[in-house]
């Protein structure tokens, strides 16, 4: 077979040994013929295999070679719409006329461009021919015009005679075949035939824009939020504060008067109450009341709340005991509303005004009728957490804090704290407290009144207290120096809380083992008998001092001290006046002279640097 008649659009091929001889190398060992056969797929034709090889006749003479042996075979069968590629580009040089389609024509509808075919070249004066020139001006591109395939030999601008036979002998089978073909261009094209009225034309130009239907939904949603959004904002609520006002003072049992009700949806949705007052007086003043409730149950006749946030409230054991009584009323009165969880935020909790600043937490309220059960509040660091329970007439506390701090600027800084008391009307009493401050130990016992004045009193007994820390706290220096154990009483009176330590008395006895006394030199001064004082300097180191300890508003007073270090001894007083200056005197005995004769050491000066003179005898 000639090479050069092999069709340019004909399609090869693998057969079931062309497949084994693609796996077995010693069944086509010829490189080029073995290379054809790897390129051969079932849908590239003639033309484009020599494209792919660069060689037209080296490929052709493949193809005959491996059809020969059975290796490959012609695709007879092929869809007219689909598997028909570009011709006009394969024959874009061809000076004859071809065959564009037999079925229909795209573009322009003029009647120039469609031709009856020859009598003497076709039997079937009724199929119509696409004239090329025209076909190449049309702005469709080739590939989106289905092709029918061509069987013709050297002549291509012929319909195959086959074909015509066909379309004289049944003119009645080619119009079903031309209905039904349209059919199914119409359903897989957006083209239109010309020679079929019914379909569309194509849309030249930019195609509308159009929405998905996931994108219209989300926007929907979210038009339909935005909505909502400005509904719930400007809805006009203060008209109904009066019935809310009366709805909430039908359940607390008192009086209630909200300034300002609005929705917000920030930190989380909610109804707000803004500047809520309850009580005759206003006992109970909340900053903000928001109420979040259950959706489900709006509509309902039992309205739940899944939360109600209490901002900005001072938490007095009035105001506990007034809400207890509120919760109370709420269960008697009606059970068409309920809580699932009462949270606090920005409390301040107090008694009478000694407050410990802003805790958080809940209200602990019982599951089975409501009723306010205990008060969990914590500091926002989490040093100091808080326990009240509702008892008769009063309230019960327990304080637990670790490495607390009364304020940021406070000297006292509570390594642990716990206290436990009860609170009835002005009266905190505390049955234990148990401090480790000042890398020593603290507990006691003590009563502390807001009536007219505020007054605290007790007793505290304490050991390894870090006397140089304690003098630091107080205000005097750290020129003291030893671990401190006793026991003092104290009691104070004040108008204010803030007052209080600075009117504070204290009684008590106090033992300081293994320190010193910062700027006192007590064997230097010995030795340096002079009649008029001079700051020496130094220190007086001793392993225990012990005395009695007196505590006023105007002065720190040591008295009845004995010192011992070694083979001295010194008996006397020490004073620390408000204003850091230091007096006292000191009889030293050096028990390794051969004089035993105490000696008298007089102290005064600043407590920074005190001034020693020692008379002569």
């Amino acid at each position: 077979m000639d090479p050069t008649l092999i069709d340019p659009d004909l399609i090869y091929a693998k057969t079931v040994a062309g497949e084994k001889a693609m796996q077995e190398r010693t069944r086509v060992v010829q490189r080029n013929i073995r290379m054809v056969l790897i390129l051969v797929d079932g849908n590239a034709t003639v033309a484009e295999l020599c494209n792919r090889t660069g060689n037209a006749q080296l490929t052709q003479n493949a193809l005959i070679v491996l059809e020969n042996d059975g290796f490959i075979e012609r695709k007879a069968e092929r869809d007219p719409l689909w598997g028909r590629r570009d011709k006009s580009g394969r024959h874009a040089k061809a000076d004859d006329q071809r065959l564009a389609s037999e079925f229909s024509t795209f573009g322009n509808r003029d009647e120039s461009a469609l031709v009856q075919s020859r009598p003497s070249d076709s039997g079937a004066p009724g199929i119509l021919r696409l004239n090329p020139d025209h076909a190449r001006q049309s702005s469709l591109s080739p590939s989106s015009l289905p092709q029918v395939p061509s069987h013709s030999g050297a002549h291509s601008d012929t319909v195959h005679q086959q074909d015509d036979e066909l379309a004289a002998s049944s003119p009645a089978s080619a119009e079903k075949t031309l209905s039904r073909l349209a059919r199914l261009m119409t359903r897989t094209h957006s083209g239109t035939a010309t020679d079929l009225p019914d379909l569309k034309a194509i849309r030249r130009g930019g195609r509308g824009w159009h929405l998905a239907w996931p994108l219209t939904v989300v926007l929907g949603a979210v038009a339909l939020s935005a909505l909502l959004f400005l509904v719930a904002m400007l809805f006009p609520y203060a008209r109904y504060l009066p019935e809310v006002e009366a709805a909430l003072a039908l359940h607390a049992g008192q009086p209630v008067k909200v300034d300002d009700l609005r929705v917000s949806f920030y930190p989380r949705p909610g109804l707000l109450l803004g500047s809520v007052q309850l009580g005759d007086a206003g006992e109970i003043r909340i900053a903000e009341l928001r109420l979040q409730p259950v959706f489900s149950t709006l509509l309902s006749s039992n309205v739940l709340f899944r939360e109600i946030d209490l901002s900005g409230i001072e938490l007095s054991a009035a105001a506990i005991s007034s809400l207890s009584r509120m919760f109370a009323s709420a269960v008697r009165e009606s059970a068409s509303t309920g809580a699932l969880r009462v949270t606090v935020d920005k409390a301040d909790v107090s008694f009478a005004g000694l407050g410990t600043g802003e805790m958080r937490g809940e209200l602990g309220l019982s599951p089975h009728d409501g009723l306010l059960q205990t008060v969990s509040l914590h500091s926002a660091d989490h040093s100091l957490q808080l326990e009240a329970k509702p008892i008769d007439e009063g309230l019960a506390v327990q304080i637990e804090g670790l490495g607390w701090r009364p304020s940021p600027k406070s000297p006292y800084l509570f390594d642990s704290l716990t206290l436990k008391g009860e609170i009835r009307a002005s009266t905190f009493t505390i049955d234990h407290v148990e401090m480790r401050i000042f890398g020593g130990l603290a507990e006691g016992a003590a009563v502390l009144r807001a009536d007219r004045q505020r007054s605290m009193s007790g007793e505290i007994s304490f050991e390894r207290i870090s006397a140089k820390r304690f003098g630091e706290a107080l205000g005097i220096g750290g020129q003291f120096e030893g671990n401190v154990n006793g026991k003092v009483k104290f009691a104070a009176t004040s108008d204010t809380w803030s007052d209080i330590l600075s009117a504070l008395y204290a009684d008590g006895e106090m033992t300081m083992t293994r320190g010193s006394l910062g700027g006192i030199d007590l064997p230097e001064a010995v030795r340096r008998v002079s009649a008029t004082p001079a700051t020496l300097g130094g220190a007086t180191r001793f392993e225990q001092l012990s005395g009695a300890l007196r505590l006023t508003p105007t002065s720190y007073r040591l008295s009845r001290l004995v010192l011992n270090a070694g083979l001295m001894q010194s008996t006397g007083q020490l004073e620390v006046s408000h204003d850091l200056q230091l007096r006292g005197r000191m009889d030293v005995q050096m028990r390794g002279h051969a004089d035993h004769t105490a000696k008298q050491v007089t102290i005064s000066g600043p407590l920074k640097s005190p001034q020693l003179q020692t008379p002569s005898p």
